[in-house]
């Protein structure tokens, strides 16, 4: 049966996992995750008018390849059903414990793609051309500037005042998370590190060993992930590409000093108390 804490870590596992991947699923449909917006002016100079045009749109709204997201999610949540019945077979739940870690990987890597191009919620517009937003952004950005092409275009930005122009119609735009965004984020990064957990503890038998390899290994994968998802602009002064994984690697290393220091500690208290 093993010991209590192998019991309760594993119950632990199938809800987490259950309970996340139902939540990305969820987010990604019926929360608002996005919003995209931008202006739409007229005129120039002082004379110049610009009315704000704006978008909130769930994922799967956004984009088709947000099902994927609905689809991984379905996917652990049948996962964490299947390591609860086979919650006695240890093999059988480290490859369990391997096929969650990888969905959220994936999916890892697919959302930092796409946080790498939002905003701020308070930032400004973005001067990419539609290419340079990604296949998962562009579709919903040109649906919205052919809308507002439609219903500005030609037309008067008030009476008396200038038409507006299709050249200054949405020619940038903002797009900023909201929670549905957030929390399908969230819901990733539990995953990952559940799974990652779940797996290490398979295979190491002490748990603070398992908890620091997971939790300082994750960290080093998710920062990794992070920075190649990441660009810096030719324009740019400074880039800070890779320094994420720099952090990451340092606090690995702390924490491993600080473990290997605790473990010593143990011991030699250890020995002290059987010596007297």
């Amino acid at each position: 049966m093993g010991s209590r804490f192998e019991r309760i870590a594993g119950s632990a596992f199938v809800a987490v996992t259950a309970a996340a991947g139902a939540v990305a699923a969820l987010a990604a449909i019926v929360m608002p995750a996005v919003v995209l917006g931008g202006s739409a002016c007229g005129g120039g100079g002082n004379a110049q008018r610009c009315t704000a045009i704006a978008r909130e749109l769930s994922l799967v709204d956004v984009s088709p390849r947000a099902w994927w997201y609905v689809v991984g999610g379905g996917v652990c949540v049948v996962l964490a059903a299947v390591a609860f019945v086979v919650r006695l077979h240890r093999s059988a739940r480290l490859g369990l414990a391997l096929a969650v870690m990888s969905v959220a990987f994936v999916a890892l890597v697919s959302v930092a793609r796409v946080d790498a191009k939002l905003g701020p919620s308070d930032g400004g517009t973005y001067g990419r051309t539609i290419e340079e937003w990604g296949g998962f952004l562009a579709p919903a950005l040109l649906d919205l500037r052919a809308d507002a092409l439609r219903r500005y275009a030609g037309r008067y930005t008030e009476p008396g005042g200038p038409r507006y122009d299709r050249e200054q119609i949405l020619d940038t735009f903002f797009v900023r998370p909201r929670d549905g965004w957030r929390v399908l984020r969230a819901a990733v990064v539990v995953l990952f590190f559940a799974a990652a957990f779940e797996a290490v503890r398979r295979v190491v038998r002490r748990p603070s060993l398992a908890v620091a390899a997971a939790a300082t290994g994750g960290l080093v994968v998710w920062a990794a992930v992070v920075d190649s998802a990441s660009t810096c602009s030719p324009d740019a002064s400074e880039c800070y590409r890779g320094f994420a994984t720099l952090l990451a690697v340092a606090a690995a290393v702390a924490a491993w000093a600080a473990y290997l220091a605790g473990v010593l500690a143990g011991r030699l208290v250890g020995r002290t108390r059987r010596r007297e």
